[in-house]
């Protein structure tokens, strides 16, 4: 290859790297096929590895390494890349139009105002707390400290100091509202169930699935440096609530976990999902057009998962729901017209995750209830093994059903 084609297309790869990592909030398991499937279709040689929070580019003997703070991508840019790595496998796109079109891919519009970001949590979070505790009660008080978190968000956005602080000042915030709200009568039962979904941005259930699917896949570097970062954003939640029990000038004991009769029904929860679903396209920036079959997704894993959690405990359910909704995912993502996987399984993602297990144990800890919150950190780890082990299991079922396609 030609100094200057060589140039580019390392540049290129330079850069669909560092996207790559900034996107690796729930794993690098594909990106370093990625980068490779498009060193080959430019006949190059390159290779990639993956951190937690950066990479390392090799291509024909030059190297470049990249730093970046994971997150979750927009989903409407995800589409566009799908798009973009599709018309690169076609054989027909030049390396310096498909280094333009990544630029411009990096700095497109989202599909919405900012601002619609805060009734997209506010949606979130209370779609997630009918999961939680079936109640108006639920419902009201994670919608509107779900907003309040949404604003939050929208402000940190745009500086990166206070987004470093924004897990902290949302867990003081409304750990404080909800403590005095319970003080005061205006909620009833225990504290922990009814500010859990309002966090449930923050909470890195995913982030911990993720950590737990990569050691299991032997990515030990990257999975035990998430690992760490996703239990001290847990321990950063706690601590937020424990500090808005002086504010609210309670004991360290009024942070308990205790429900209460539940006031929806079965149209109820349906109902919730479906909201959530909206939160996370409004939260996530995902493309209208993606919309409908990343809902399908959550109501079918939502609904796999309860019916074989029911019938087989929670353990089980999650590992069923996870190999089911990977397999789904994976092999609807191949195809050309729909969208990628990551969008497909984001909000199913979040339907499985037990992170708000682990935020609830640390919790009741916090408060003094030794045993309860052991169980509930004991809960987390069981079902983010079973997430982890399913979705292992979904990825090869997938894969294994593609060659087979393909060998006929």
């Amino acid at each position: 290859m030609a100094g200057a084609d060589c140039e580019v297309v390392f540049g290129l790869l330079s850069g669909l790297t560092e996207v790559l990592s900034r996107w690796s909030y729930e794993g690098t398991a594909r990106a370093g096929s990625i980068v490779a499937r498009v060193a080959d279709r430019y006949g190059v040689s390159a290779t990639v590895v993956f951190l937690a929070d950066g990479a390392v580019l090799t291509v024909e003997g030059r190297t470049v390494a990249c730093s970046a703070v994971p997150e979750v991508p927009p989903l409407h840019r995800v589409s566009e890349l799908k798009r973009l790595l599709a018309a690169i496998d076609g054989g027909a796109l030049p390396a310096a139009a498909a280094a333009d079109r990544l630029a411009a891919l990096r700095r497109a519009a989202p599909p919405f105002w900012d601002g619609w970001r805060v009734p997209g949590v506010a949606l979130f979070s209370a779609g997630f707390g009918v999961s939680v505790q079936s109640t108006w009660q639920e419902v009201a008080a994670s919608a509107g400290c779900g907003a309040a978190v949404g604003v939050l968000i929208l402000a940190s956005a745009t500086r990166p100091r206070l987004a470093l602080l924004a897990p902290l000042l949302a867990s003081v915030g409304v750990s404080t509202a909800v403590l005095f709200a319970v003080q005061h009568g205006l909620l009833t039962g225990g504290p922990i169930q009814l500010l859990v979904p309002a966090l449930f941005y923050f909470i890195p259930g995913d982030a911990l699935a993720a950590a737990m699917l990569e050691l299991a896949a032997g990515r030990v570097t990257a999975g035990a440096a998430r690992l760490v970062s996703s239990a001290t954003a847990l321990l950063m939640l706690g601590f937020g609530a424990l500090i808005a029990t002086v504010l609210a000038g309670v004991p360290a004991a009024a942070l308990f976990d205790t429900g209460v009769p539940a006031d929806l029904g079965l149209v109820a929860a349906c109902a919730g999902w479906v909201a959530f679903a909206v939160g996370v396209m409004l939260t996530f920036a995902m493309a209208p057009a993606d919309f409908p079959w990343a809902l399908a997704l959550i109501l079918a894993t939502a609904g796999l998962t309860a019916l074989a959690s029911a019938a087989l405990g929670d353990p089980l359910g999650t590992f069923a729901g996870a190999a089911a909704m990977t397999a789904l995912a994976l092999t609807l993502g191949r195809r050309p017209t729909l969208p990628p996987a990551y969008v497909l399984y984001l909000g199913a993602f979040y339907v499985l995750t037990p992170g708000s297990h682990g935020l609830r144990g640390i919790e009741s800890w916090i408060g003094g209830h030794r045993v309860q919150g052991a169980a509930s950190v004991a809960d987390m780890v069981s079902l983010l093994t079973a997430l982890a082990v399913g979705m292992l299991l979904g990825a090869v079922t997938a894969t294994q059903a593609d060659r087979f396609s393909r060998a006929r």
